[in-house]
């Protein structure tokens, strides 16, 4: 059975938004340090942290958001590395064998996007948390 982590309702249009704020994070981060033949997720942690955040804030799942905006903020990489699956599965001789290595490896790949994305949603939905808390307490005193 497969776990559900992915967004569902209002929680996708957060996703949304952290996914694509991170597209250009990523893309120049890429351009910038010269990565060659590299692909850094990096940026989709903050893309992640947005989306937790605004979910925690309206009372959505923030790792769902996390998660989401992760697949999402993942587009750059998966566009770079499809060439490369490509030309691997093309090189198995049994077209049943290459449509499984490229289901295997279409999923390993959203997988690497979508774990920063989840870790940073936990992050900005537990900083939401705490800042919500902090303002409660001050508005009581």
């Amino acid at each position: 059975m497969m776990p559900d982590v992915l967004p569902k309702g209002k929680t996708w249009k957060y996703a949304l938004i952290g996914g694509l704020f991170s597209i250009p994070l990523s893309l120049s981060n890429y351009w910038i340090s010269g990565l060659g033949s590299e692909f850094s997720t990096s940026m989709v942690f903050f893309g992640g942290f947005l989306a937790g955040y605004l979910a925690k804030k309206n009372s959505a799942n923030p790792a769902r958001a996390g998660v989401g905006a992760g697949v999402v903020g993942g587009l750059p990489g998966y566009i770079w590395i499809l060439p490369a699956m490509i030309q691997t599965a093309t090189a198995w001789s049994s077209p049943m064998a290459r449509a499984v290595l490229m289901v295997f490896m279409g999923i390993a790949v959203i997988t690497i996007a979508a774990l920063p994305g989840l870790i940073g949603g936990f992050v900005g939905g537990w900083l939401a948390k705490k800042l919500d808390r902090n303002r409660a307490a001050a508005v009581s005193a």
